[in-house]
């Protein structure tokens, strides 16, 4: 409960509007206390996972969080994710749903928060770990930045990911981009909305993510806010 009032005082902080304050009271009670939960579904899909450190499951944090929003969503087909790291996002969003292909972008070079981390290792195990899905054809896997990959993109999906540099600038970059191309009726997925990296709060994900909402806000039919994000376009 202590981390939980310390989010809710960052987010008055950085003058979160109230409706997303509240959507993000709503959604806290159902989602504490969903460790056990969140672990029984990581033992499921996680066979032979291959990492350079096994205590390092961020995701794995939100599995109960997006298996419960998206459990009865048959409609995905394309998605994209921006930020993959070893691979864990990706094979839940392929499990999860099925007769789908993703689209996995990374520069697998690490951002701010990454400071001693072999990226060599970690693109190894993100390809040991997806490799029935790209030999399958089920995963395509580029290596770049999200803005060059947007540069030379075509296609729309209607599930995007967005998991990438962390920085404000960036993220607000990465939600403009990926709302251009999310079909109408997809969904937009953003990870990190608690995360307090830098010590000025409003250079973390959650500043842009408030402006986002705000900015689009007649044009989203669902919104839940929890670590996550979830956003419907309408």
């Amino acid at each position: 409960m202590t981390k939980f009032f310390k989010n809710l005082y960052r987010l008055m902080l950085i003058g979160t509007p109230l409706f997303i304050i509240f959507n993000y009271i709503r959604n806290f009670l159902p989602n504490f206390k969903t460790k056990k939960k969140s672990k029984k579904i990581e033992n499921r899909i996680y066979n032979q996972f291959h990492s350079i450190n096994s205590n390092e499951k961020w995701f794995c944090n939100n599995l109960n969080f997006l298996s419960t929003n998206f459990k009865n969503i048959q409609n995905v087909k394309t998605m994209l994710e921006i930020g993959s790291y070893e691979g864990r996002s990706a094979i839940f969003f392929l499990k999860n749903f099925s007769n789908s292909n993703l689209t996995c972008v990374d520069t697998w070079s690490g951002s701010d928060e990454h400071t001693s981390v072999n990226f060599k290792l970690i693109e190894k195990n993100f390809d040991l770990n997806t490799s029935f899905y790209q030999s399958n054809n089920l995963l395509r896997k580029y290596k770049m930045t999200s803005n060059d990959f947007f540069k030379q993109n075509d296609k729309y999906f209607d599930l995007i990911y967005v998991d990438g540099d962390h920085s404000s600038d960036q993220v607000k970059i990465d939600l403009i981009n990926a709302w251009n191309v999310l079909k109408n009726g997809g969904f937009l997925v953003l990870d990190d909305y608690m995360w307090w990296y830098y010590k000025d709060y409003k250079k973390n994900p959650s500043t842009p993510i408030n402006n986002f909402i705000k900015k689009n806000i007649l044009n989203i039919s669902n919104l839940t806010v929890w670590h996550q994000v979830i956003i419907q376009k309408a």
